[in-house]
């Protein structure tokens, strides 16, 4: 189990935060984390980013044991029902028709996590010499990126950059990316959405999260940071700190 919890702040620029997220726990107390950013583009983001943490947490809390060999499946199956729901939720609420969220959970045992995502809240490890994006995000520009049209750095400021091409809750089907990552030789667990990484570069998110402070203090500073560097966006992430074997 690690010591996780999540952070968020609406930012100078938006009025409502459509960010949601936090951290759960089954009745054997298996830990799972979860992150998601409603579009701010479609009608109630915020009601389906709530939706979606509202509902894992109900199915996992549910749960007695998560095997390992069962996890990948969990993850994607659970997700994949929970679009459902919401897909349905809004195609029969005209005030929700529309509305859509990203989503990255991870599921957490002793030596590895299992990830899934679908659009581009992201997953990082961290430690003292690197930063790991684990995720891939389902967007325009990183297409752009894997298929050799532009670099990385050109799709930090390219101008379409928000363009995402799968959320939660607009098609009735949605195909989650899952990785399963050993734990042992990180630091960090991170999952956030796109108000901090938009506009603060991981190497800046590593460096800080090198500084040896204590979890809460390490969330306000990353928060900070995200000010500090003009985020626009709602800034959310859980912070997941991992105690492995060092090297």
């Amino acid at each position: 189990m690690l010591n996780a919890q999540f952070f968020t702040d609406t930012g100078h620029h938006r009025e409502k935060n459509e960010d949601a997220g936090g951290v759960f726990y089954n009745q054997t107390e298996q830990q799972l984390l979860i992150l998601c950013d409603g579009m701010g583009g479609h009608k109630a983001g915020e009601v389906a980013s709530q939706f979606v943490v509202n509902r894992i947490q109900e199915l996992f809390e549910a749960e007695n044991l998560v095997e390992e060999d069962q996890a990948e499946d969990w993850l994607r199956t659970t997700l994949q029902k929970i679009n459902r729901e919401l897909y349905h939720h809004a195609s029969t609420n005209e005030a929700f028709r529309g509305m859509g969220t990203t989503a990255v959970a991870a599921l957490i045992f002793d030596n590895h996590v299992v990830i899934a995502n679908i659009g581009d809240s992201r997953a990082y490890l961290v430690n003292s010499r690197s930063i790991e994006q684990i995720t891939s995000d389902h967007s325009f520009v990183n297409h752009l990126v894997m298929t050799g049209q532009i670099t990385e750095e050109e799709a930090f400021t390219h101008p379409q950059r928000n363009i995402i091409t799968k959320v939660m809750g607009t098609d009735k089907m949605v195909i989650p990316d899952v990785y399963i990552k050993r734990i042992n030789f990180y630091d960090y667990l991170l999952l956030n959405s796109d108000g901090l990484t938009d506009f603060v570069r991981p190497h800046i998110i590593q460096t800080q999260l090198s500084e040896p402070l204590p979890l809460e203090e390490q969330g306000e500073t990353l928060l900070n940071l995200a000010q500090e560097y003009h985020s626009t966006d709602n800034v959310s992430f859980v912070l997941a700190e991992i105690e492995g074997d060092k090297v």
